[in-house]
């Protein structure tokens, strides 16, 4: 995430040098790829902070699946893997049902 924001920023620089540079030399054609490539860094941005968004949320996530589950998630996994990790639950949730109820046959 962190290499993101960093390709951003520098996106950002040099779109900036592209209107500078534009504004100086009067090249029109300069000045319009540099609003183009700003809009560009503008919508990854956006797009960039919603990921930002669920990455801090996958955290959280994991902490209440680690907890009520007792496995060992990580961050980056509840983020990547999601409905990886739902859907291997929905499994196990039919094993059990499709094999009956397990502990009322161990107490014979």
């Amino acid at each position: 995430m962190i290499l993101i924001l960093i390709a951003l920023l520098i996106g950002l620089v040099a779109g900036i040098a592209l209107l500078v540079y534009a504004k100086r030399e009067d090249e029109m054609m300069l000045a319009v790829s540099g609003v183009i490539f700003l809009l560009f860094i503008g919508i990854a941005a956006i797009v960039y902070a919603a990921a930002a968004f669920n990455y801090i949320g996958a955290s959280y996530k994991a902490e209440i699946i680690n907890r009520e589950f007792k496995t060992q998630y990580t961050q980056a996994e509840v983020f990547w893997a999601d409905d990886v990790i739902d859907a291997v639950r929905e499994l196990d949730r039919q094993r059990i049902e499709l094999n009956g109820n397990l502990i009322a046959g161990k107490g014979k």
